[in-house]
């Protein structure tokens, strides 16, 4: 599972614990029991129809009205890229169109539109797995003259510049799951899986056997322990900790570790792949680093990696940037 779809399964599984962890506030005001998931709807990119979908798209109720519904709008982005606020925007513009056009085909006066805004906000916020200038920042696009200008505002959550320390202090399970990507702050990376799971043992009463899986294949694949460290942790879950090793032995939640594990293994020889091609043919187009972390059998990466010794091209190793089906 690559890390954009894991985010966007993380983010959906745990709404209500990711809108109260990053906005208390609004959470307090939502009705998570009256949610309506939005993910599958299509959005098309005018004036070519290209198909776009954004990333998690839900629909929750206000406890008290107006505005009566929420749009949450979450993206998962792994680098910077300049056209980012412009994707956001239009983005926006996206969903309200499609919103509109679902209700009404008729041309709106003005003062029916902005009946209607009040019907319906959007939260848009980014989970960004790369460091900004602060860890929470709140970001606005504008476009158009001044006195008339449409704005996009969103949340852009940088995930290396927050404290996994501080993070797993605070009560909402989803925390075990998103410390792997924060800044370790002073915890060794032993010490930091040991504190996930534990923080996870005060959820496993309250959470589907689905979200315990989310969590666990969380820490196991992005949280990635050398030889050495490998030996410390397991020294520190059978001497010190084991009821953390009684937990992650047990089956209903084997199979979550051993994806994790898996998918682990998988990414160091994507890893490795990528550096060796740069190595040899320079700075790589984005497609074909897409192409190879959309690879998953490991014989084929393998393969690959033996292969650079004697090509001379990206062509000779057979890779064009196209995803396979």
């Amino acid at each position: 599972m690559e890390l954009d779809q894991f985010m966007k399964e993380l983010a959906v599984d745990f709404i209500a614990y990711v809108i109260e962890l990053f906005f208390p506030c609004l959470a307090r005001r939502l009705d998570f029991a009256r949610k309506k998931d939005l993910n599958k709807q299509l959005y098309t990119a005018s004036p070519e129809g290209a198909e776009r979908f954004v990333d998690v798209l839900l629909e929750v109720a206000f406890k008290e009205q107006p505005p009566e519904f929420l749009l949450i709008h979450m993206e998962s982005q792994q680098s910077k890229r300049f056209d980012f606020p412009a994707r956001m925007l239009g983005y926006h513009c996206l969903i309200y169109a499609r919103e509109i056009e679902g209700e009404r085909q008729d041309s709106f006066s003005l003062s029916e539109f902005t009946a209607w805004q009040n019907k319906k906000r959007i939260l848009s916020f980014v989970f960004c797995n790369y460091p900004l200038q602060d860890g929470i920042t709140q970001e606005e696009q504008k476009i158009g003259l001044p006195e008339s200008s449409l704005i996009c505002q969103y949340t852009c959550i940088s995930l290396p510049l927050l404290s996994a320390r501080e993070y797993l202090r605070k009560d909402n399970p989803v925390v075990c799951a998103l410390a792997v990507f924060m800044d370790a702050d002073g915890l060794s990376l032993p010490e930091l899986k040991v504190a996930c799971y534990r923080k996870l043992l005060d959820y496993q009463s309250t959470l589907t056997r689905q979200q315990i899986n989310i969590i666990v294949y969380a820490i196991e694949t992005y949280l990635s322990l050398s030889d050495e460290e490998k030996q410390v942790y397991q020294r520190m879950i059978r001497e010190v900790y084991p009821e953390v090793n009684e937990m992650i032995t047990n089956p209903l939640i084997e199979r979550g570790r051993q994806q994790g594990i898996q998918q682990g293994v998988q990414q160091g020889k994507q890893s490795i792949l990528l550096q060796l091609l740069g190595a040899k043919f320079g700075q790589l187009p984005e497609s074909v680093g897409e192409e190879i972390r959309a690879m998953t059998n490991e014989q084929e990466l393998d393969q690959l990696s033996l292969r650079i010794l004697t090509a001379n091209s990206l062509d000779e190793m057979g890779l064009n940037g196209q995803v396979k089906p």
